[in-house]
């Protein structure tokens, strides 16, 4: 996908060019004296592509060293969007012998490189997350689950079945799990957003922003005194796993 993304992006600036010619991009590229603007094509779709093809490339190195979540691949994009365009900017400059300076060229690159650069990322990231979906099947029990820590590396693997909950602590997450009918915990370096997607394929639910649960193994849902819901495991924590009233409704009808 990485390699479609570094190709996609300066196929789409050539195709928005010659065929769609926004007018903002089409004065952008008439930068310097004399008919250039074929040269300066040239150049630009060149530096584009250079900028996409070794980000790819980096991320594509750190994919086991770093967490990839949807809000970390568009703060990427948005970098590499604003290193093209500033290459750009200071190619388009000096074409036009430095007038205007470097910063008003670097913003009209924004503009005009930038903005029609939104359409292949907000289009192959929509084809890349409904692709995700339709793969991902559902964890049957007896089903082994793989959790890894924040820098991808695996750490412990247990029957769906087993798990009991997930809870929050601090940078780490703890894996609350049933060895021979006896609770066991495992602690690993992530958060327990990166793991909703392996949680969802579970059919485990988010109970309280610091815990998730299997909803298998819960016995029963109570209100204590204060108004505050708790989901009762039947095992060692005795107070239960808290609900928040976001989440009630849905642990609920899943008990159903």
């Amino acid at each position: 996908m990485n390699l479609i993304f570094a190709l996609a992006v300066p196929a789409f600036f050539l195709v928005s060019v010659f065929l769609y010619e926004p007018a903002a991009l089409c004065r952008l590229m008439t930068a310097g004296a004399g008919n250039v603007s074929t040269f300066n094509i040239i150049i630009c779709f060149t530096i584009i592509l250079g900028v996409m093809l070794l980000s790819r490339l980096l991320l594509w190195l750190l994919r086991k060293h770093m967490s990839m979540d949807l809000y970390k691949f568009f703060a990427w994009c948005l970098i590499e969007t604003l290193v093209y365009c500033a290459f750009t900017g200071l190619f388009l400059v000096l074409m036009n012998r430095g007038e205007d300076g470097w910063f008003s060229w670097f913003g009209r690159s924004i503009s005009a490189i930038g903005s029609v650069s939104l359409y292949p990322y907000i289009i192959l990231t929509l084809l890349a997350v409904a692709n995700e979906n339709y793969n991902a099947e559902p964890v049957q029990d007896g089903v082994r689950l793989k959790f890894y820590d924040n820098r991808h590396q695996l750490k412990f693997i247990t029957e769906s079945s087993s798990v009991l909950y997930i809870e929050s602590n601090e940078n780490y997450i703890v894996v609350h799990y049933l060895e021979n009918g006896i609770e066991k915990r495992f602690q690993l370096r992530n958060t327990l957003k990166n793991l909703e997607p392996l949680c969802e394929q579970a059919g485990f639910a988010r109970a309280h922003r610091c815990f998730i649960v299997n909803p298998k193994h819960v016995k029963s849902i109570r209100k204590d005194s204060s108004g505050l819901f708790f989901a009762d495991l039947g095992v060692d924590r005795e107070e239960g796993i808290p609900l928040s009233k976001k989440y009630y409704g849905s642990i609920a009808a899943m008990l159903d």
